[in-house]
């Protein structure tokens, strides 16, 4: 089995390879379809709660700009979703969103569709300001945004119209939605969103005693050129889900805290009670490898592959882990008791 290379490059490289995958814009680019009504709502959102008042001050690290009025028309400005989804959470539809909302099963395709324009989310490219300009929005929405994100895109975009934004990692999904809600004088259905989805984790939780204090792995096997990866290290996204279903994790899954690389090496260690393998590309150099055979999860049946959807190419399941959200998060928690269901019996 080759050693993979390391996790930056095989990371760059799956995101390439997943970007590359996305069928690219599905929308049309009709007219505008938000007009406000007597009741506060418009096309693009439900009627406001009267709570949040407005002009109000966005705060960002490269300056602040101000929302006059309540928006109707909402750009989202960043690939990795978790906003479009927020905003679908709360009843609203984007005028203007990445293209990679077609990755999502826990979206609707009605609310796709309802979006005027998907923008072609490729890897390492920011979408232009002239195509968020063209959208005419009254509102850039950017949380969650990439390190890419700079001085200079913001002067762009605020050129355009005020700016919402967080850098990624800053807000867990639940604060996410608050912030989108308390823009949008959405507050209570926000906290409703919130609710909810952490409401149907804890079902799923209690619907599943056997898992408790089981161990469980997840190893997400890339193509032979950049490696298997170890997904579910301590304090990792993976992680955080396995927990919310009453698993625990090996405790050499701290061995790969500082980098999921594995080495023929450390093979042996990804060895659970629950052995999930998520597959993005030809994984046979990697699960039909005799080291791979030979870890105990594998030899007694309780490795369970997921597998990419062969029309796609894409891993749904992979995707959303990264890509956390109040939408995504209900499902995938129940997608991973139905994986994990397979191997504890």
């Amino acid at each position: 089995m080759r050693t993979p290379r390391t996790r930056a490059a095989r990371l760059a490289g799956a995101v390439i390879a997943g970007l590359i995958l996305v069928t690219g814009c599905g929308a049309g680019t009709g007219e505008p379809a938000a007009t406000g009504t007597s009741a506060g709502a418009s096309a693009a959102l439900p009627a406001g709660e009267g709570v949040t008042e407005y002009p109000l001050t966005l705060r960002t690290p490269f300056g602040d700009t101000r929302l006059d009025r309540r928006p109707e028309r909402i750009a989202v400005v960043t690939a990795n979703t978790l906003d479009t989804d927020a905003l679908v959470a709360l009843g609203g539809t984007p005028v203007f969103a990445p293209s990679t909302v077609d990755r999502n099963p826990w979206l609707d395709a009605d609310d796709i569709g309802k979006i005027d324009k998907l923008w072609d989310a490729e890897a390492g490219t920011e979408v232009s300001a002239e195509a968020v300009a063209a959208a005419s929005p009254d509102l850039i929405v950017a949380l969650a945004a990439y390190e890419t994100f700079d001085q200079a895109r913001f002067d762009k975009l605020k050129a355009i119209a005020p700016v919402l934004h967080a850098p990624a990692g800053e807000l867990t999904w639940q604060e996410l939605t608050r912030k989108l809600g308390d823009t949008l004088d959405l507050t209570a259905a926000a906290r409703s969103a919130v609710e909810a989805a952490e409401k149907s984790v804890a079902k799923t939780r209690a619907d599943h005693p056997e898992f408790k204090g089981r161990t469980a792995t997840h190893v997400i096997v890339y193509d032979e050129k950049y490696g298997p990866y170890y997904a579910s290290s301590p304090g990792s996204d993976t992680a955080l889900l396995f927990e919310q279903l009453g698993f625990v994790l090996p405790a050499a899954a701290k061995k790969f805290t500082k980098d999921g690389t594995i080495s023929d090496e450390l093979v042996g260690l990804i060895d659970a009670d629950f052995l999930l393998l998520s597959t993005s590309g030809d994984p046979g150099y990697f699960v039909d490898a005799p080291l791979v055979e030979a870890v105990p999860a594998v030899a007694d049946g309780r490795a369970v592959v997921n597998a990419q959807d062969k029309k796609s190419g894409t891993n749904h399941f992979a995707w959303g882990l990264n890509v956390q959200s109040v939408l995504s998060v209900p499902w995938l928690i129940d997608e991973l008791a139905d994986l994990g269901g397979k191997a504890i019996r």
